[in-house]
């Protein structure tokens, strides 16, 4: 496992984002998770800490407020070779229901599964201690469960995959069957169960073995923090995915480590665009940001985009933004999936469609630059075709963007349709470009939207309700026998 650097986050610099009442509760709460953590550490494993990935955008702020509080906060990320990422991401799409990569779930597989856990548990299982704490994310770690419970730790499993398979094809139901029915012997060993959604909780876990908790966007965080609309141009311009001359020739940023640093120029590395350029003046622009998987309907909403043209006005442009896949990797392919259905689109469609890669190996400027494209741009969408949360639904809405996003997953828990965003069907095109087309034309509502969804986000999705939630886990995690 590789060890992530975690710089610590003072609680005071949330406080003033909350009300009165949240704040107080935070107090409390703290009090009470230090007693709790006292004498323990606190490890965290993720599957990678590539930007843009759920769990990094989760556990980053969680890490950090820990450590603030002078716990023994580590946060690890495994080890694995691509034949792994590969069987983990299959292990991902199938609990959303989704086909993935048509591969399978073998005996091969469940060997290549647990090697290579068994050669990232032996890394750390001689550093833990009687009474810590252990919590795994996603698929891909739930095999580490027994050997670091087997070293004295308490064990918390952290599921962001998940879908509603009351409304999945019969095909998606069995897929995900497969999956959790692979997982199955690893939950075993696991103390308590923590999911986004309730119905994502695993078949064979109990009720009272697991927690509902909804993931949280870190207000402060590169990603959030607030820019105005100088900064925000010039970053998107340096990044090179708007045209037009930056206001400034550099943007300087503090990073979580304290050092100082500056944004320059993308053209030095080449650029980021891969299809359409970068959004031209004037341009009003619908900005789906998220990594490239087949689940997130990039492919699918370019097309929408396209047929349904004449819904929108004629300065409308479609960008879409995801991180810089690794070669040869899953990603990668959906990334040049979506760039070659651009180039086949008639010219009238793809003059207005823009694909950009952002780089990742920076997960802070890679944040600034989301964030400084979210909030220059006219509507933030997010069309998956199914969504276990959607954090960059939240980040958007956190900016006072109005969003329109499809009814999936735990989107819903996010968005009040109509009131702060506006919830579509992920296979209907047209009320896609109808929903958008009427906060285009109408830019009032559009602002009073995103101010509602501003204190949606305030009051049910910042850091200081999650804590406190995976605080009272973590308790009753250890109150198990």
């Amino acid at each position: 496992m590789r060890t992530i650097d975690v710089a610590p986050l003072p609680l005071s610099e949330l406080e003033p984002h909350l009300d009165e009442v949240a704040a107080h509760r935070l107090r409390d709460g703290v009090a009470a998770a230090q007693a709790l953590l006292e004498g323990r550490a606190l490890w965290i494993v993720t599957p990678t800490d590539q930007a843009g990935a759920g769990p990094v955008e989760t556990v980053a702020p969680l890490a950090g407020y820990a450590r603030g509080l002078d716990v023994d906060a580590r946060w690890l990320c495994l080890d694995a070779p691509a034949e792994f990422t590969a069987l983990s991401g299959r292990l991902h799409s199938w609990i959303h229901g989704d086909i993935g990569d048509r591969g399978r779930l073998g005996e091969k597989e469940r060997d290549l599964y647990e090697h290579t856990l068994a050669s990232n548990a032996e890394n750390v299982a001689g550093d833990i201690r009687e009474g810590d704490i252990v919590i795994l994310h996603d698929p891909a770690t739930a095999g580490l469960a027994r050997p670091l419970k087997a070293a004295g730790a308490v064990v918390v499993w952290r599921c962001h995959a998940g879908a509603d398979l009351a409304t999945a094809s019969p095909e998606g139901v069995e897929d995900a069957q497969r999956a959790w029915a692979f997982l199955d012997r690893y939950l075993e060993d696991a103390d308590y169960v923590i999911v986004s959604c309730e119905e994502y909780r695993p078949p064979f876990t109990e009720p009272e073995a697991c927690a509902v908790i909804p993931p949280s966007i870190d207000p402060d965080s590169p990603k959030n923090r607030v820019l105005d609309m100088d900064e925000a141009w010039s970053i998107a311009r340096l990044a090179g995915i708007f045209d037009g001359e930056p206001p400034f020739d550099a943007f300087p940023f503090i990073r979580g480590d304290g050092r100082t640093d500056a944004l320059r120029s993308a053209a030095a590395e080449g650029g980021v665009m891969r299809a359409g350029g970068p959004v031209p003046l004037g341009a009003r622009t619908v900005t789906q940001v998220s990594r490239w998987d087949r689940l997130k309907g990039m492919k699918e909403l370019a097309i929408a985009f396209a047929e349904n043209l004449e819904a929108l006005p004629d300065d409308a442009h479609l960008l879409l933004v995801g991180p810089c896949p690794d070669k040869r990797s899953a990603a990668e392919r959906v990334l040049d999936e979506a760039v070659e259905a651009v180039e086949l689109l008639p010219a009238a469609a793809h003059s207005r469609i823009h694909i950009a890669a952002v780089p990742a190996h920076d997960r802070e400027v890679n944040a600034l630059v989301v964030n400084a494209v979210q909030r220059v741009s006219s509507v933030v969408t997010q069309r998956s075709i199914v969504e276990a949360f959607g954090l960059t639904v939240a980040e958007a809405m956190w900016k006072k963007a109005p969003v329109v996003a499809s009814g999936v997953g735990g989107i819903r828990t996010q968005v009040t349709d109509g009131v702060d965003g506006v919830l579509v069907d992920p296979h209907d095109g047209a009320a896609w470009a109808q929903a958008v087309a009427d906060l285009l034309l109408f830019p009032e509502r559009a602002a009073e939207m995103g101010a509602t969804a501003h204190e949606s986000v305030r009051r049910s999705f910042l850091p200081d309700r999650h804590l406190l939630q995976v605080l009272d886990a973590l308790a009753a995690a250890l109150e198990r026998p």
